[in-house]
C-alpha cells in the first residue's frame, strides 16, 4: 500500500505516461500518441489499450494530493493512519472548503457546438456533460490560478433502468459537484492582476474576463490589465471565489454555479449586522493593543508592570458576537444622584448589552507584596485605584474602579483590567496545622484564581497565533459556539473547551487538510464531537507542537489507568497533561450525551439539505428542540439585551440607548457595563431551585427558558423543618414527607422574574401539578 501511495504521488502520468506491454506490435501507439489523445496515459499489456482513457486531468490530480496526503499521515507516529486513511469517510461537503453545484447541465448540448466539440460528443455517446466537463475544469482551474490549491469533481453514478424501457436522458442528470481546495493567501483577493498592456498575453487575459477586463494604474506605475471585485468585509469577500465561476460558466457556457457551503456562516451571522463580525474582532483587538501600549508607558507606578495579557475570547477571534464598539444615545438614559454610571429611563427597553473585555495586569514580585491573602486583595484594590487616576490624567480614560477590578471606556468598548500577583494562589494553598506546620492544600479559590489569571491568558495568546496561521479559525469557533448555544449546551461544553475542540481539527486534521472556510470547519466540528469515542480516548491538543509522540502514548496510558476518576470529555493540552481543566466541571455523561446526538442530527440535516442541490433554510440546525422540557419561561423580549442576535431574530428590535456614527472617545459617562437581566435571573433560579430542576437558555437572545425537572425531584423525602425550601408536607399512615410544591415554585418563577416573564408553559402531560 505504501509503495502505491508513493508511486502515486510521484509519478505524474499526466506527462510521463507508462506502459505494461513488454513487446508490443508493430501496430500499437506510441506513448506520444496516447498523450496527444488522452489527459491520463496508462497502457495495459497489449500495447492498444489506455486504462485510465476516461479519466480527466483533475481527477488524477485528486489522486495524486490524497495520496500525498496519506504519506504525510501515515508517517506521522502521533496519527493512527489506518484509522484516520481506512475507516474516515471523506464525504465532498466535509473535505472540500468550498462546494459547487452546476446546474441547468441541458444548456451544455448547445455548448458543445458553440466550443466545436461535435467529435469528442460521439466519442461520449452523446453525453454532453461527459464531452464538455474538461472544457469547463480548465476553464475554472484558469481563472481560479493561485486561489485555489486544488479543483475536483464528483459525477453522478451511472443510472439504473429496466430493460424493457427506454434509458434515462442526459438532460434527467442531477446537478455537477465542484469541490474546491481554498489557498486562503490569495483567494479572498478582490483584485486579478493581469498582465501589462503592451504584452502579448493581455488580449489572452482581455479574452478570458470579456467586459470585466479594465486597463488600471497601480501604485507602482504599471499600467496592466486588472479585474476588480467588490467586497467591502471579509464576509462578503468569501463569495468572491462564486462570483468568478459563475462570471466564467456564463461567459462560456451559459451555465450557472450554485454555492450552498458558503452560505451556513452567513445564515447565522448576517441578519443582524451584515456582517460575519470579523472585522470587529480585528477592532477590539486593535484597540487592545493600543490601551496595552498606554499601560507599560503609565509613569509614578508604585511597582512597575511585568506583563499584560488579555484574557478574552474576543481577543483570540472567537467570540461569537464581538463587541461592537458603540455610540450611547444620551437621551435614552437618565443620571441618577449617587451613581456613577448611567441608567435607562422608566419604561424604556433593557439597554444594549457591553460586554467588558478582560485584560490581566501582572505586577512584578517583591518584598513588599503582603503574604495574607486579604491584605493581597487590599494591595490590588489600590493598584486598581492608582491605574485609574493615572489612566484618567495621563490619558484621560473615563474609569471606575472597585477592589476586584478596574474598568476602562476606550473607543465605544469596556475594558475590565485586573491586577494579578503571581504568588497569590500560591499562599492560598498554604494553611498551618495545629502543631504550626506550613502545609499546602489545592482549593477552588486558588484554582479559579489561576484559571483566570494564568490558563485563560496563555490560551487567548496561543489561540491569537493559530488565528494568524489560519484565518477562518476564529469564525470556525464562533459557528460552533453559537450552535452550542443555541442547543443550550454551551454552559455544559464551555466556551474555552469548544475553542480546543475547533482547534484540534486544524493542528490535528487528518485525513482532511486544515479548513480554510468556516463552514467545512463547522461541518468537522459536528463529526468530531458526535464520533469522537470520548470514554476510551483523551482528545490531545498539541498547541504549538510541543508534546512529542512518546509524551502522547504516554498521556493515553495514564488516561486509560485512571479513566474512572476523570472527566467525562478529557481534552489534553502541553501544559494541562493530567487535570482537563476546561472540562473538570462539565459537561457530564448525560449532557455529552445529548451533545454527540444533536451533533450527529445537526450534521445529517446540514449535509443532506446541502447535497439536495437546493436552497433550504440551514438554521434549522440552530433551533433547539423543546419537546423534552417539562416548563417553557417565556421571555419580555423587550428586555432581552441580545434580542438582535437570536437565530429568528424579530423583524423590528428596540432602541436600546445607541446610535449609529463613531464612537465617543474615551471620555464622558460610563454606561450600563455587563448587565443582562436573563443571566440574573436564571442565576436566581439555579440558587432557589438548583435541587429540584435544570434551567437552560441560548444567552444570544433567546426569549425561552426551558426547565426540565430532575428524576428525583418528586421522590417523596423525611420531614425536616430545615429542608423545607419549595417544598410540602405530605402525611401518608401517620409519617410526614415532603413533596415539592410545585404550584408555589410556579408562583415563585413568576415573581422572581416579575417585569421579565411573560408567561409559563407548562407541558402538563409529563407530570402533575
Amino acid at each position: 500500500m505504501l509503495f502505491a501511495f508513493t508511486f502515486s504521488a510521484s509519478t505524474d502520468l499526466t506527462e510521463n505516461g507508462i506502459t505494461l506491454a513488454k513487446n508490443p506490435d508493430s501496430k500499437a501507439p506510441s506513448l506520444p500518441e496516447f498523450h496527444a489523445a488522452f489527459s491520463v496515459v496508462f497502457v495495459d499489456p497489449s500495447g492498444h489499450l489506455n486504462l485510465l482513457a476516461d479519466m480527466t486531468v483533475f481527477t488524477y490530480k485528486r489522486i495524486q494530493h490524497e495520496a500525498s496526503l496519506s504519506l504525510t499521515f501515515w508517517d506521522d507516529p502521533t496519527v493512527d493512519g489506518f484509522q484516520a486513511l481506512l475507516m474516515t469517510p471523506k464525504s465532498m461537503l466535509r473535505t472540500y472548503d468550498n462546494v459547487f453545484k452546476l446546474v441547468n447541465l441541458v444548456k451544455l448540448q448547445t455548448s458543445c457546438k458553440k466550443l466545436l466539440l461535435l467529435n469528442e460528443l460521439m466519442d461520449h455517446s452523446g453525453n454532453y456533460v461527459l464531452t464538455a466537463l474538461p472544457f469547463v475544469l480548465s476553464l475554472l482551474q484558469r481563472g481560479l490560478g493561485e486561489r485555489i490549491h486544488l479543483l475536483v469533481h464528483s459525477l453522478p453514478q451511472d443510472p439504473e433502468w429496466p430493460v424493457d424501457s427506454a434509458p434515462p436522458k442526459h438532460k434527467d442528470q442531477p446537478p455537477l459537484s465542484i469541490g474546491l481546495l481554498l489557498n486562503l493567501e490569495h483567494a479572498l483577493s478582490v483584485l486579478e492582476r493581469g498582465p501589462p498592456a503592451d504584452n502579448p498575453k493581455a488580449a489572452e487575459f482581455r479574452q478570458l474576463w470579456g467586459s470585466l477586463s479594465q486597463l488600471r494604474r497601480f501604485q507602482d506605475g504599471a499600467i496592466t490589465e486588472a479585474v476588480l471585485w467588490s467586497g467591502n468585509s471579509i464576509s462578503h469577500r468569501r463569495f468572491i471565489v462564486l462570483k468568478i465561476i459563475n462570471h466564467l460558466l456564463e461567459l462560456y457556457v451559459s451555465i450557472l454555479a450554485v454555492c450552498f457551503i458558503c452560505t451556513c456562516s452567513w445564515c447565522v451571522f448576517v441578519p443582524q449586522n451584515h456582517t460575519t463580525g470579523e472585522e470587529e474582532s480585528l477592532e477590539v483587538v486593535q484597540s487592545y493593543d493600543d490601551l496595552s501600549r498606554k499601560l507599560w508607558q503609565l509613569k509614578d507606578l508604585p511597582l512597575s508592570i511585568t506583563s499584560v495579557q488579555g484574557a478574552h475570547q474576543a481577543l483570540r477571534y472567537t467570540q461569537v458576537f464581538p463587541p461592537v464598539p458603540v455610540r450611547l444615545d444620551y437621551s435614552f438614559f437618565e443620571k441618577k444622584k449617587n451613581r456613577l454610571g448611567l441608567v435607562p429611563k422608566e419604561n424604556n427597553p433593557c439597554p444594549c448589552y457591553i460586554a467588558p473585555i478582560k485584560v490581566i495586569v501582572h505586577m512584578e514580585g517583591s518584598g513588599k507584596w503582603p503574604s495574607e491573602p486579604m491584605a493581597i486583595r487590599h494591595v490590588k484594590a489600590a493598584f486598581h485605584i492608582c491605574l485609574r487616576e493615572l489612566l484618567c490624567n495621563q490619558h484621560n480614560y473615563r474609569c471606575h474602579a472597585t477592589p476586584g477590578y478596574l474598568d476602562v471606556w476606550k473607543d465605544g468598548l469596556v475594558f475590565r483590567i485586573q491586577v494579578a500577583y503571581h504568588r497569590e494562589p500560591q499562599i492560598l494553598r498554604e494553611s498551618l496545622t495545629p502543631e504550626g506546620m506550613l502545609i499546602y492544600r489545592d482549593n477552588a479559590e486558588a484554582q479559579a484564581l489561576e484559571l483566570e489569571t494564568l490558563h485563560k491568558p496563555f490560551l487567548t495568546s496561543t489561540l491569537h497565533g493559530l488565528q494568524q496561521q489560519y484565518g477562518c479559525f476564529g469564525v470556525v469557533c464562533r459557528l460552533a459556539k453559537r450552535w452550542l448555544a443555541s442547543q443550550f449546551l454551551l454552559e455544559d461544553i464551555r466556551e474555552e473547551a469548544t475553542d480546543l475542540l475547533v482547534a484540534s481539527l486544524f493542528l490535528h486534521p487528518a485525513p482532511f487538510t486544515p479548513p480554510s472556510s468556516p463552514q467545512v470547519g463547522f461541518l468537522r466540528f459536528l463529526h468530531l464531537l458526535s464520533t469522537f469515542d470520548w470514554k476510551n480516548n483523551p482528545l490531545i491538543v498539541n498547541l504549538n507542537g510541543k508534546l512529542t509522540a512518546v509524551e502522547q502514548t504516554d498521556i493515553k496510558n495514564d488516561f486509560v489507568a485512571s479513566r474512572e476518576s476523570l472527566p467525562t470529555m478529557f481534552i489534553v493540552t502541553p501544559n494541562d497533561k493530567k487535570v482537563s481543566v476546561w472540562t473538570k466541571e462539565a459537561p457530564s455523561v448525560q449532557m455529552l450525551q445529548r451533545a454527540v446526538m444533536l451533533a450527529a442530527e445537526s450534521l445529517r440535516v446540514l449535509e443532506t439539505r446541502l447535497d439536495s442541490g437546493e436552497k433550504q433554510d440551514m438554521r434549522v440546525a440552530f433551533r433547539p428542540p423543546l419537546e423534552a422540557y417539562d416548563v417553557l419561561i417565556h421571555l419580555d423580549s423587550k428586555q432581552v439585551p441580545l434580542l438582535a442576535k437570536a437565530v429568528d431574530p424579530p423583524v423590528n428590535t428596540f432602541q436600546r440607548g445607541t446610535h449609529g456614527g463613531q464612537p465617543y472617545a474615551s471620555g464622558g459617562a460610563l454606561p450600563v457595563i455587563d448587565y443582562d437581566p436573563v443571566r440574573l435571573y436564571l442565576s436566581e433560579l439555579r440558587d432557589a431551585f438548583g435541587d429540584l430542576a435544570l434551567f437552560f437558555y441560548d444567552p444570544y437572545g433567546g426569549t425561552v427558558i426551558a426547565v426540565l425537572w430532575k428524576p428525583n425531584a418528586f421522590e417523596p423525602k423525611p420531614f425536616k423543618t430545615s429542608l423545607m425550601n419549595a417544598r410540602r408536607v405530605k402525611v401518608n399512615d401517620d409519617v410526614a414527607t415532603t413533596v415539592p410544591n410545585v404550584e408555589a415554585i410556579l408562583q415563585d418563577f413568576r415573581i422572581i422574574g416579575e417585569g421579565l416573564v411573560k408567561r409559563l408553559e407548562l407541558r402538563t402531560e409529563k407530570w402533575v401539578v
